[in-house]
């Protein structure tokens, strides 16, 4: 397992290859998707006093908070939008965070029980779809 001081150093690690995609390159945020994923899954491990799980890409969840509860973690740098929650999963993860990327920033937009969205979540071709705007209103 990773130590809080590796996931804080990977953070900043993963944080300056993002500011070279998009200050440099021209890359947007939306576009390094995959960059801010494993900077969000950081993110969480470090506000959670948590660490990632065992394996990339576990299934169903991402991060296990210092409270061993299971934390899947989706990251977005759209203003506005959907996240997708697999249904398979549900049972695996415990908790749900949705981070929003915004000018090299995170803000949490939803963290709490995974099963608690469910309802406020439409489905499509079999999953889950969170709107960001209605996953904002529930975390207040």
């Amino acid at each position: 397992m990773l130590s809080f001081e590796q996931i804080k150093r990977l953070y900043e690690e993963y944080i300056q290859i993002v500011h070279l995609e998009v200050e440099q390159f021209g890359c947007k945020a939306t576009e390094v998707r995959h960059l801010i994923g494993r900077l969000g899954e950081f993110y969480c491990a470090l506000k959670t006093e948590g660490t990632l799980s065992h394996r990339t890409n576990q299934h169903g969840f991402d991060v296990i908070g210092k409270d061993e509860r299971k934390i899947s973690v989706k990251t977005t740098a759209q203003k506005s939008g959907f996240i997708t929650i697999n249904p398979k999963t549900l049972d695996i993860a415990d908790d749900l965070m949705i981070l929003q990327f915004s000018d090299f920033e995170f803000e949490i937009i939803y963290y709490g029980p995974i099963k608690d969205v469910i309802g406020d979540s439409r489905t499509w071709e079999g999953k889950y779809e969170l709107d960001l705007s209605k996953a904002k209103r529930l975390n207040k």
